[in-house]
């Protein structure tokens, strides 16, 4: 917009819209004129020119100045300047932005004349007013023309022309570079010296150094000096560095990251930093199994996140009882109180579950690891009545509705308000019975006396003079009555052999001994004999020889699979004997029962002359060992005791079962090796032809087998299938469980002392069985110190021998 030009005179001030005014003597209003002039007729101009003023004489001369310099041509006007003609003054200055044209001055004469600036009026009839005429401001040739600076046309042609110049000079002395970046970045910048001109995909650079910058999101910021040299120019290549990425791992709270072998932190967690690539990542977690993976980090600064899935090693049990609030506990543990839900690791445990005014229960678990259980509600019945039972003499033998229940002195608990028939019998004595019934909770008491049974025998000997004690007690020869119960007789004369003998009276029935004592012979040198490393029975089985040790029975509560019943103690075996290489087989033990069947297993026999007899009693095994312990007139290790078939203590040199910890130390302690935790080793897998389990070839027959091995028997197998272990014995884990001595019990943790040869508790309903079978397959059964009970005949269960070597 062009600057606005504003007169201040006696008539007020008023903005000029006009490119060119007059400035004029005289006109309207004027009260004299100049010689020769019309009134009005202009004596100068102002115009604008590119937003500049400038004054222009007029056609006649009149005395015009500017700042005391006569005006006689066009000359511009700048802020200060002062123009007079005649006695009247214009001054010009710059207010604000706007030209200001001042009077300063007035006529001070009548004859003196009036300055004034002027539009001219129109002709009468018209509106408008005069225009001013078009003209070129001019100077005339010797006066140089005042101005303020360089018009701003020519400065911006001037500027140009540089431009253009400079233009050309880079042009011709610049090189054209290409710059590739790998990946293409986001921005790219060249900076130093003459930064140059960017021309499609290359640049125009001069000779010189630059600094380049790259960037792309998610890569390093690339900056790096450029030489571009004085030859022509070239091909620059540069690769992007791509940022590392970021991984998250969410998971269970207190897990152990591991990544690349490296410990990288635990749960909960800031995302760890990681290059492009893959990377092996663990997650190990207490009760989790170990969770392994790859993953493949993208980089770029991108956050991925791995959230594993950890499978539990254990499970959630919810327990129920009838009625409920039954506190229930796990080996021994308190769990909680019905109905509760627990987490129990995988296992085995001894369930038990008390209320009070109720009694006991007790129950087996397996938890599988991640396989929540809800029990059936276990049903607690009433508390028992309690009897106190004694007898007269007493250790005699009890039983209650014809079950095996102890010997006197008893504590019986009974099912209240209901009769119960007792039983009680005592070697040599007439057996007794009587009904009692008892109250809920209440307490009764009864003693039996026993009537003593006796019988007579009469000892004969020879020489008469002989010496006969009975049970070690002195007694003359001639008929004795003496009560109905094993007696031991010893005949004894000095020069002679003693003879010793056992006889048991029988009421009703006379008995005699005859003794006929042998002179001694003389005595032979003593010989050390040594022990054959095998022996073998009169059928003919192989029996490998043991030495005895200190050990210790059981497993540690940490190991996978152990059950509540196989704590840890301390036992030492002090004497050596022989133990069947193999289990008895069918075709041996029907020498001793011919009509025995081992029966059949699904469509497959069991019955077969070489496999292992099964479908037997712990009484039966017992019988087998006394008859043939009689054909090689050894000792017998069992005996009838009217009521039941019981051991003898202590051992005898007869064929009997294993003791619980012969069978231990034999299974699983060789010489100058670790305890064996499996048959074949101490890890699972099971190792190819390690004995008969519950194989792929079992299908059908058992509800879960091991998957991936097969030992070509569905059921049992012959007793020489598999090979030996260290001590030379077949199949200590597999085809057959095996009834041990024992009665069965549980033995409390904790205990410090040593057990020197144990032979289980004295009384008992329940036998030992160790080992495991054709028909198991879980970590609890394949292990050898894995412990069962029972007391009836099974498919898979069957015994071997032994006895001791002095």
């Amino acid at each position: 917009m062009k600057r606005a030009v504003i007169i201040e005179d006696a008539g007020g001030s008023r903005e000029v819209a006009h490119d060119a005014f007059p400035l004029s003597v005289g006109g309207p209003g004027a009260v004299v004129a100049l010689p020769g002039m019309l009134a009005g007729e202009p004596v100068a101009w102002i115009g604008r020119e590119e937003d500049e003023l400038f004054l222009q004489a007029g056609e006649r001369g009149v005395d015009l100045t500017c700042n005391g310099e006569p005006v006689t041509t066009s000359q511009w006007l700048r802020d200060g300047d002062r123009l007079r003609i005649g006695t009247a003054a214009i001054a010009v200055d710059e207010v604000g932005g706007a030209l200001r044209l001042r009077v300063e001055k007035a006529a001070q004469r009548p004859d003196e004349p009036v300055l004034a600036v002027t539009t001219v009026q129109a002709p009468a009839g018209s509106d408008a007013t005069v225009r001013p005429v078009d003209f070129q401001p001019r100077r005339r040739a010797g006066t140089p023309r005042r101005r303020r600076g360089m018009r701003p046309v020519k400065f911006a042609v001037a500027a140009l022309l540089l431009l253009f110049a400079l233009a050309a000079w880079f042009v011709l002395t610049a090189r054209s570079v290409e710059i590739l970046v790998d990946p293409p970045p986001d921005r790219v910048d060249v900076s130093g010296g003459f930064s140059g001109i960017q021309v499609g995909g290359r640049y125009l650079l001069r000779p010189g150094t630059y600094t380049l910058s790259a960037e792309k999101e998610g890569y390093r910021r690339l900056e790096t000096s450029l030489d571009v040299g004085h030859d022509s120019g070239g091909t620059f290549r540069f690769t992007l560095e791509k940022l590392p990425g970021l991984l998250a791992v969410l998971t269970v709270d207190g897990s152990t990251v591991v990544i690349d072998g490296h410990h990288a932190g635990t749960t909960p967690m800031d995302p760890v930093e990681l290059a492009v690539g893959d990377h092996e990542v663990w997650v190990v977690s207490d009760r989790y199994l170990e969770h392994g993976t790859t993953v493949s980090i993208e980089g770029g600064g991108v956050t991925q996140t791995l959230e594993p899935e950890l499978t539990p090693l254990w499970a959630a049990i919810t327990f129920q009882s009838t009625p409920a609030g039954a506190t229930v506990s796990a080996d021994s543990e308190k769990l909680g109180v019905t109905p509760v839900t627990v987490d129990l690791d995988a296992g085995e445990y001894r369930l038990e579950y008390r209320l009070p005014g109720h009694k006991p229960l007790q129950d087996a678990l397996t938890v599988e690891a991640n396989q929540p259980q809800t029990l059936l509600p276990v049903s607690l019945e009433l508390q028992d009545g309690k009897l106190l039972l004694d007898s007269n003499p007493s250790g005699a033998m009890v039983t209650v509705n014809g079950d095996y229940a102890g010997q006197t002195p008893l504590e019986l608990y009974l099912e209240p308000n209901r009769p119960h028939e007792v039983g009680i019998s005592r070697a040599g004595h007439v057996s007794e019975t009587r009904v009692v019934a008892v109250r809920a909770g209440g307490t009764e008491t009864l003693t039996v006396s026993l009537q003593q049974r006796e019988g007579e025998v009469e000892v004969v000997v020879h020489p008469a003079d002989a010496q006969v004690l009975v049970n070690g007690e002195a007694r003359g020869s001639g008929v004795l009555t003496l009560p109905a119960v094993p007696h031991e007789i010893e005949v004894r004369k000095e020069g002679f052999q003693t003879y010793r003998t056992t006889v048991t009276p029988r009421p009703g029935v006379a008995q005699t001994v005859r003794v006929q004592l042998e002179a001694e012979a003389p005595p032979e040198p003593e010989r050390p004999a040594a022990l054959p490393a095998r022996i073998e029975t009169s059928q003919g089985q192989a029996m490998a020889l043991i030495h005895p040790g200190p050990f210790r029975m059981g497993a540690s509560r940490r190991e996978p699979g152990r059950r509540a019943n196989e704590s840890l103690r301390q036992v030492e075996l002090t004497r050596t004997f022989y133990m069947a290489v193999h289990e008895v087989s069918n075709r041996q033990f029907r020498e001793f029962r011919p009509g025995h069947s081992s029966g059949l297993a699904g469509d497959q026999s069991l019955d077969r002359d070489d496999y292992p007899v099964v479908q037997v009693t712990w009484e039966d095994a017992a019988l087998y060992c006394n008859w043939l312990s009689e054909k090689e007139s050894l000792p017998l290790a069992y005996a009838d005791n009217g009521v039941a078939i019981v051991a003898i203590h202590p051992p005898t040199r007869g064929y009997r079962l294993p003791l619980e910890a012969e069978w231990a130390w034999a299974a699983r302690y060789a010489r100058g090796s670790t305890p064996l935790k499996y048959p074949w080793g101490q890890v699972l897998p099971v190792a190819p032809g390690s004995g008969n389990f519950a194989d792929i070839s079992a299908r059908g027959l058992v509800a879960r087998v091991l998957s991936g091995y097969d030992d070509t028997f569905p059921a049992t197998a012959p007793v020489d299938s598999f090979g030996p272990n260290e001590r030379g014995l077949a199949q200590m884990g597999g085809n057959v469980t095996e009834w041990v001595h024992d009665l069965y019990t549980i033995y409390p943790s904790g205990n410090t002392g040593v057990a020197r040869d144990p032979t289980g508790p004295e009384e008992g309903e329940l036998h030992t069985i160790r080992g495991s079978s054709w028909m198991d397959s879980s970590i609890s059964e394949l292990r050898l110190t894995y412990r069962d009970y029972g007391k009836k005949a099974r498919r898979d269960l069957g015994f071997r021998i032994v006895r001791y070597a002095e």
